[in-house]
């Protein structure tokens, strides 16, 4: 008997009992006689009828189709948006780089005021930027690497906001 046959496996027939039918049966139990084995045939499977596929939708690169109206309402959003935050960015670079050229020269008793403003501006800065890069100049007073940095990359910033409001707003 093979390792892998279920135990009601019969060597003589190489069938199984419970499907044999009675002739083979009694063939099995007499000595073979030139005939050929015949095994009963497989039982017939119910016809099962095909289940319908659910409706097939045409593919839209636009993809859902959303109302025109909720569209450029919510474009005109998100351009106010991305407007405001370019503005804030904008003001912020135009800030450091006045910063920049007050700290450049020497200004007198202004001096003070413009170190104190710097001070401010420094704890706003990434702390990894802040102070790096600062040259003193043959005017008596500092170039700010970090906030000419900051600064350029402000307005970059700013430049690639405003685009994209622009790209929005006009939807």
């Amino acid at each position: 008997m093979p390792r892998h046959a279920a135990p009601d496996w019969d060597e003589r027939t190489q069938a199984y009992p419970a499907t044999q039918t009675r002739r083979q049966a009694q063939d099995a139990q007499r000595p073979y006689q030139g005939q050929q084995q015949q095994y009963a045939a497989a039982p017939q499977r119910p016809y099962v009828a095909p289940v319908e596929s659910p409706r097939q939708t045409p593919f839209s690169p636009q993809g859902a189709q959303v109302p025109p109206a909720a569209r450029r309402a919510s474009g005109r959003a998100a351009s106010w948006l991305l407007r405001v935050i370019a503005l804030v960015c904008r003001l912020y670079a135009i800030a450091l780089a006045a910063l920049v050229v007050a700290n450049a020269v020497v200004l007198g008793s202004w001096r003070i005021h413009v170190v104190e403003l710097t001070a401010a501006f420094t704890a706003w800065l990434p702390s990894s930027v802040s102070g790096t890069l600062v040259y003193q100049t043959p005017f008596g007073g500092v170039l700010r690497g970090d906030f000419v940095a900051v600064a350029i990359a402000l307005f970059v910033i700013d430049w690639l906001l405003v685009r994209k409001a622009r790209s929005l707003g006009a939807r």
